[in-house]
This record gives structure tokens, C-alpha cells and sequence, in this order.
């Protein structure tokens, strides 16, 4: 084991945020050591340190993406070298996560930034782009276009496809895909305060889903019934709003977990879902319904060695893909900035934006 060590900011119990000192290990093979300069937060964090959910031992490192510079390489990486600037899904074990100095990460984890993206935008990539591209591509199925943007529009271009809470960090790049992918009635609800930037976005449609108008606004955009629909808020309540504009044979892809309540952070007490609750099921009779879990999209080969790799560097070199905006905390300690996050997004004050964190 190393006997150098790093910072890094984890929940250490069940409730309790602390910043520890732990190993600063070297790449295995096919893997890199990331310095990390700035990670994001998401609810899934908060939810880890509140309830423990998904947590199988402590401490665990927060963060899901984190953006730096290759430190060392492992044997058989030969396509990034010490000094590149990248940005990484940070997805699990505790030595792999963001919230930390260095992090040991898997090369498909990993993707080139240009040099003219700022480390902290390249901090609120990673988890997220993976989670849209494996919504629209790998669950829904639409085909994967041959170069974005799309030269020619792929079957059904006109087909009408909803995405609920538009304003998410995962929704934002599910509708950028949609329009590379040459998608054209792209229907979003959003806080009124982000359809002007959704459009420009690629929302063909934009409605503020907490009107009383709601369902018929969008149906009336559809032409009837949404073909396919994806919800990353994945709360009950939204559940049962996309339920009233799906019908026999459309497709709905719901971002696990399925929470109790009206928001991506429910209750006190609440539960979370990691399996389709059947009162959702039953509310969306006909309707092929998707949970999507974002870490299998790594079983799928293809988009294991390609989609951070090789696509993602491409859609962030041509400037196809915009990162998030975001809410940098940079002020106190470390820990400071990550609790000041977590509690941001605990009590769902995060709209529009992906939370950041500088490292160091």
C-alpha cells in the first residue's frame, strides 16, 4: 500500500461528512491517477451521506465527475501521458471518486478536454453526459447516429419525445444529443426561468411543468400521445404527470431511483426505488417503461471503450456538446465547500445548474 496520502472529503457514518487522509495509490494496469481540480455534486451524494443509501462501507469518497490532469499512467494506457487535461466519470470504489486530491480511475472512465474548457466546466460532464447517452442510445435504443451532428435524420426524425425536468444536469445533455442526433420536436418541461436557454438548447417545445395546462400544452405539441419520454426527476409525482401523456406502445425511461414525493430529494423518511414501483407500472399501462441505472452502461463494450474515450473528446472538441452551468463553491475548507453543496441540493436549491466544488 502507498504511503503517500491525499485529501479527501468523505462520508465517514451514517450522517457524518468528514475530511480525511487517505492513500495516494498508483495506476494498475489500463488504469490512470487523475489530480483532481474541481468534482460535482449531485443528490445522489447527499443521499449517501443522509441515508446511507448505497453506501456497503465507510468512509466512502464522494463524487461522480471530476475534471484534472493526468499525474502517472498504468501499463497498457498509451493514449493519454502525464499533463493531459481530462475530465472522468469518478464512478465507484471510494479510490475512483472525485471529492479527492488524486483518484485512480479506469482509461474508459476518462476523456481529453480542450484546452480552451475550463477544468471546473469539465467537472460537470461526466456522470451526467454518460447517464443521457445511455438513456437515448442504449435503453430507448434510438440509433446512434454515424457523426454528430447528424448529416442525414435518422428514422422518425419527427417523432415527438418529452424530457420532464429539462432544467437537470442529465436533461440538459439528453436534449442536446436528441438534436445532434437530428431529432426535431424535442418537448421539455422546465422552469419558465431556463426555456429561453433549452432552446438554444434544441427544444423544439418549451412548457412550465407546474402548470395547470401542462399535460394538454404538451399533448397538443405531440399531436397526442408522446412517443418517448424521459424522466430524470423520476419522483412520483412527476411519474404520474409523464404518465398522462404516454400511450399504448410509447417508451418511458425513468433515471433511478424512483423517489416518494414531488422532488429529486424527498422527504425526510422518504423511500427511493431502485427497481419500477408497480403503482407506476400500473399507471402507465401499454407503455414500455426503462430504469435506467447509469453504471451498466459500462457492461456494453462498445460504449465501455468508446463513449468517454473517443466520442465525448470529439463532441467537446467541435464545441457540439455544452458543459452544464454551474454553482462554483470555492470560498473555506474543503469540507466547507462540499457541505455547503450537499445541503444546497438536500433541500433542492439547485435548479439549472450542476454543483462544483474546487479541490484544490
Amino acid at each position: 500500500m502507498s504511503t503517500q496520502t491525499h485529501t479527501a472529503v468523505a462520508t465517514t457514518a451514517l450522517g457524518v461528512l468528514g475530511q480525511i487522509q487517505v492513500p495516494t495509490e498508483k495506476p494498475g494496469p489500463g488504469e490512470v491517477l487523475i489530480e483532481i481540480h474541481y468534482a460535482s455534486l449531485m443528490a445522489f451524494d447527499a443521499w449517501q451521506v443522509d441515508t446511507g443509501f448505497f453506501v456497503f462501507g465507510y468512509p466512502l469518497v464522494l463524487g461522480y465527475s471530476g475534471a484534472g490532469k493526468i499525474a502517472e499512467v498504468g501499463d497498457g494506457v498509451n493514449d493519454l501521458a502525464v499533463g493531459d487535461r481530462v475530465c472522468a466519470f469518478t464512478y465507484s470504489p471510494s479510490k475512483s471518486s472525485s471529492m479527492q486530491e488524486y483518484a485512480v480511475i479506469s482509461r474508459s472512465y476518462v476523456g481529453k478536454i480542450p484546452d480552451n474548457l475550463p477544468f471546473d466546466g469539465a467537472a460537470t460532464i461526466s456522470d451526467n453526459f454518460v447517464t443521457a447517452f445511455w438513456t437515448v442510445f442504449g435503453n430507448l435504443k434510438l440509433p446512434i447516429p454515424k457523426s454528430f451532428s447528424a448529416s442525414t435524420p435518422p428514422p422518425d426524425a419527427d417523432t415527438p419525445i418529452l424530457v420532464w425536468g429539462a432544467g437537470s444536469s442529465a436533461a440538459q445533455y439528453a436534449v442536446q444529443l436528441l438534436k445532434l442526433a437530428g431529432y426535431t420536436r424535442i418537448i421539455v418541461t422546465a422552469s419558465p426561468k431556463h426555456h429561453a436557454y433549452l432552446r438554444t438548447l434544441g427544444a423544439a417545445h418549451t412548457f412550465d411543468y407546474n402548470s395547470a395546462d401542462v399535460v394538454k400544452e404538451i399533448r397538443e405539441a405531440a399531436g397526442g400521445h408522446v412517443a418517448i419520454a424521459f424522466n430524470p426527476i423520476a419522483s412520483e409525482t412527476s411519474c404520474a404527470a409523464v404518465a398522462q401523456v404516454l400511450g399504448s406502445g410509447s417508451k418511458l425511461a425513468i433515471l433511478l431511483p424512483v423517489k416518494e414525493g414531488s422532488a429529486v430529494t424527498g422527504p425526510k423518511g422518504s423511500k427511493m426505488h431502485m427497481e419500477i414501483p408497480q403503482n407506476i407500472k400500473d399507471i402507465c399501462k401499454g407503455v414500455e417503461i426503462f430504469g435506467i441505472e447509469t453504471g451498466e452502461y459500462y457492461k456494453n463494450a462498445e460504449l465501455r471503450d468508446n463513449l468517454m474515450p473517443k466520442i465525448l473528446p470529439r463532441l467537446l472538441a467541435s464545441g457540439a456538446i455544452q458543459p452544464n452551468k454551474l454553482r462554483l463553491l470555492n470560498k473555506g475548507t474543503f469540507k466547507d465547500r462540499v457541505e455547503e453543496g450537499l445541503d444546497m441540493l438536500r433541500n433542492n436549491k439547485v435548479s439549472g445548474e450542476k454543483v462544483v466544488v474546487q479541490v484544490r
